[in-house]
């Protein structure tokens, strides 16, 4: 015990206060909990100290374990079927799909089951939006099916929200009672609380710590924000039990004081592999995702919230479980991976490169994560975010990844066709925030064109065509920007010219084509400024309702509409004497350059009031 606290105290010391204000960590083995210790302050302000058994901390992502272990036991029981239709668990024209394949429980749990991101009303700052789990996943807040089931991994909040839903259906009790009843109760975790108002439980409120970021430097305190995403993310929870959590699932054989399941055999089935591309790739495990450590298997699931995140991992074939939680958002400082690392083993590393396989110019360009959104306008984030994935071949035969907006470098050598192995040590921000990019593979339709790039875990990622790419959109809409400045200047410039002449006669035949040059520079501009307040807007909260953008929206068509007259001005006087050629030119590219920009708006669904 003493040294178990010693390695640990040596690597959160070289987090607790640079990266992290706060941690909470606790380790099982062989049935017991082993070590179990907060670390830095749960209130900076106050120099209130972590407790990992009773200081309270969000668990993020790590609540989608409770919802699939609910399922697993109703599985157990013959009330769910993981590969049934889900339709035969909701009311009658519930789910709105687009594609003739049925979803299954397994596709909720393995996120394969093809629904687009949606984040509106995920989180939301006044308790009173907090809306029942029925209404916030009814019909009309259903995001849209883009991908067939069974085929792209892409991340899904709202699956897991509709999997607590059936929970609730079938056990004939709210998805809060079903949990504390079924889970939190036979487990003796008495501080675990998932409802999404813990602000009215007194214990949480006097025991919660404050989330925090970085501001300038310094710890700024988060305000509180509440998850409507209730199965997906809203557990509030201690270290101490979540070490419960974790010893129930290390409980195979049934006979241990925390209990999940009647039979072993259930556990069993759960933790096994339900779903991957690629035997060799870590693959999800009903709910679980997979990471390789050293010779070990571990199970895992990580979480993050506006000011908390969390990880919990457990390799069933040693017994051993550990979990951290910690009060500061997305963390990637290493302290997370550095535990692992010490007390499960490093992530596998790949041989020498081969040269019996050589697909590496083959699957060569950008990919972005499927994990997005599609039909309405938070899909431009795709473009102003810039988080796209590089993949180049090496001279070595292999290929290099870079993910740039996380200063990613990292090398692969083929070891099985269109898999790959990374050979670069150390530990990247992907692993450190959790996430196993060990291995990389590349699936191919049937005439060998690349379709998706996956890493096993949590989103695939798609290629990304020219047109879509961050470079050709900020060269388009600033291009754009520019021309038209350009021609409001000129046309301004020549108007005031014209109508100053005084030795020659006014050229009447110029003033509609330099008029329709204005209107139409002056409607572009308005429609970039309109975009760029857009953007902002989007940018300062993911969270707020679509609806905030109608006005944006119909202004958006007001200026498209306003485009048709200007066209007609400037079509009018095309032929007529005076109109010079560069003049000519010029109002064509304005034209054009207009086109351009509502192509650009109408494919990231600006014009869409949906």
């Amino acid at each position: 015990m003493a040294e178990l606290e010693a390695k640990t105290d040596q690597i959160m010391k070289k987090y607790i206060g640079k990266d992290v204000p706060g941690a909470s960590v606790s380790i099982v083995k062989d049935g017991e909990i082993v070590f179990m210790k907060g670390y830095g302050y749960s209130d900076i302000a106050k120099q209130t100290p972590v407790d990992a058994g009773t200081t309270y901390l969000e668990a993020g992502s790590v609540s989608k374990l409770f919802t699939w272990t609910a399922v697993m036991q109703l599985v157990e029981q013959g009330k769910l079927d993981l590969e049934a239709d889900i339709r035969k668990y909701l009311p009658d024209g519930f789910l709105d799909l687009a594609f003739k394949e049925p979803v299954t429980l397994n596709h909720l749990m393995s996120h394969t089951a093809g629904f687009e991101e949606r984040t509106e009303g995920l989180l939301v700052s006044d308790p009173t939006q907090i809306k029942p789990l029925e209404e916030h996943i009814a019909p009309g807040n259903q995001p849209k099916q883009i991908y067939t089931p069974g085929t792209v991994i892409a991340y899904s909040n709202y699956g897991t929200n509709l999997a607590g839903y059936i929970v609730e259906r079938v056990s004939g009790k709210s998805f809060e009672d079903y949990i504390q009843q079924n889970i939190f109760a036979p487990l003796d975790m008495k501080q675990s609380f998932f409802t999404p108002r813990y602000d009215l439980i007194p214990e949480i409120m006097e025991n919660k710590a404050v989330g925090y970021a970085k501001a300038g430097g310094e710890w700024a305190a988060q305000p509180n924000f509440y998850i409507n995403d209730m199965p997906a993310g809203s557990l509030n929870i201690t270290a101490e039990n979540m070490a419960h959590f974790m010893l129930a699932h290390l409980n195979t054989t049934g006979s241990a004081k925390y209990k999940l399941f009647q039979q072993p055999e259930t556990l069993q089935q759960m933790h096994e592999v339900s779903y991957t591309h690629h035997p060799l790739l870590p693959g999800n495990a009903h709910g679980f995702w997979e990471h390789f450590a050293g010779q070990y298997r571990v199970l895992e699931h990580g979480g993050n919230t506006i000011a908390f995140s969390s990880l919990l991992s457990i390799v069933p074939e040693e017994n051993f479980g550990i979990s951290i939680l910690t009060n500061v958002a997305n963390e990637m400082s290493g302290a997370r991976s550095e535990l692992i690392k010490l007390f499960v083993g490093d992530s596998r590393l790949a041989p020498e490169a081969t040269s019996e396989f050589n697909h590496s110019e083959q699957v060569a360009g950008k990919y972005r994560s499927a994990r997005a959104v599609d039909s309405n306008i938070l899909k431009v984030t795709s473009v102003v975010q810039d988080t796209d994935t590089v993949i180049t071949a090496n001279a070595k035969g292999g290929i290099d990844l870079s993910i740039p907006y996380m200063n990613i470098n990292v090398s692969f050598v083929e070891i099985e066709p269109y898999l790959y192995e990374r050979v670069t040590p150390g530990n990247t921000l992907m692993d450190n925030a959790g996430i196993d990019i060990s291995r990389v593979y590349f699936q191919t339709d049937d005439s060998g064109k690349v379709t998706q790039l996956s890493y096993g875990v949590i989103a695939d990622e798609r290629p990304v065509s020219f047109t879509e790419t961050v470079i050709f959109n900020y060269v388009l809409v600033g291009g754009a920007a520019l021309l038209f400045t350009v021609g409001l200047a000129v046309g301004i410039i020549g108007w005031i010219r014209n109508s100053r002449r005084t030795t020659r006669p006014r050229n009447k035949h110029r003033l509609p084509l330099r008029a329709g040059v204005i209107l139409i520079s002056f409607l572009g501009l308005l429609s970039i400024g309109n975009l760029i307040l857009s953007v902002n807007r989007l940018s300062s909260d993911p969270f707020q309702s679509m609806a905030n953008f109608k006005l944006n929206i119909l202004f958006f068509w007001v200026l498209a509409i306003a485009f048709i007259p200007a066209v007609y001005l400037v079509a009018r006087k095309w032929k007529a004497t005076g109109n010079t050629l560069p003049m000519k030119l010029l109002t064509a590219v304005l034209m054009i350059s207009f086109l351009a920009i509502t192509f650009f708006l109408y494919s990231y669904n600006f014009y869409s009031l949906a």
